[in-house]
């Protein structure tokens, strides 16, 4: 009886292995479409509407002053404000954030330089209003990660210009659709991570674009960030037990991955020239 049973579960075994080789598009709860294809997770890009063209190299009109936006005001975003106002050609035109005594404190920072105060918005809704305002040329936006597309896209829809703390989304869906809005209304949409335009970094993905490495199929690469210090500024009531939890399941499941696919450790970006 043991044998059977052996044989039966090596059999269950064997046919499980075949069937996950199988290239099957599938689509996530994101509505992203992948699929296997010899150990290698493929993602569908979707298809460019008809007449948009890419944003590399996009240039705008040149402009006297730069009128910008604030939205989030919570540890990053003061310390923008404060940079820009040594910038020469910029006016600080508006700022948000949820919590109106955030706003309300960086006029601080222009009246140390001497500047005009900023109109202030706050609430759920103050970045759309923001938004709106046909006196400002750039979004600047320093939320939370789960509000930097929603503020981003409502920024690009009221055609401005965009800027974005990282991440700039949370899935390759919003990712796409950034790109889309850019690409549609012709304004920049620029995610904040310093790290990206380094000479090494730029570098690498001009000779990646010019077919140096061949095709890319696979990327690996680490990045060791604590951030303990400002757990204080980011998680409230507990938040931070919710991410280690969900940190503990991620880990488990690249355990999983690396289990049924010894060879393979995946890294996703977009890229569509």
């Amino acid at each position: 009886m043991k044998i059977t049973n052996f044989l039966a579960l090596g059999i269950c075994l064997l046919f499980g292995s075949c069937t996950m080789q199988k290239s099957t598009v599938q689509v996530n709860d994101k509505g992203t479409e992948w699929e296997w294809n010899k150990g290698t997770i493929v993602v569908k890009t979707p298809e460019r509407p008809a007449g948009q063209e890419s944003v590399i190299g996009l240039a705008l009109p040149k402009m006297e002053v730069v009128r910008v936006g604030f939205v989030g005001l919570g540890m990053r975003g003061p310390g923008a404000v404060s940079r820009f106002t040594y910038i020469p050609g910029t006016q600080i035109v508006a700022l948000c954030d949820y919590e109106k005594e955030r706003a309300e404190k960086c006029q601080k920072y222009l009246k140390e330089a001497s500047l005009p105060k900023a109109a202030v918005y706050s609430g759920d809704k103050g970045y759309e209003e923001l938004c709106k305002r046909d006196d400002i040329d750039l979004v600047y936006i320093a939320t939370d990660w789960l509000h930097h597309f929603t503020v981003a896209k409502c920024a690009l829809e009221n055609g401005k210009n965009v800027a974005i703390e990282v991440p700039s989304a949370m899935n390759l869906k919003e990712c796409w659709e950034l790109v889309d809005l850019s690409e549609k209304n012709r304004k920049h949409c620029m995610i904040l991570e310093n790290c990206c335009y380094d000479w090494f970094e730029m570098n690498t993905l001009n000779m990646a674009q010019h077919g140096v490495f061949g095709e890319v199929i696979r990327a690996h690469g680490a990045y060791i960030h604590n951030l303990a210090p400002f757990w204080k500024h980011y998680w409230k009531k507990g938040v931070w037990i919710i991410i280690c939890v969900i940190l503990a399941m991620y880990m488990l499941l690249m355990v999983l991955v690396r289990w049924r696919r010894p060879s393979i450790f995946i890294v996703v970006t977009v890229w569509r020239l």
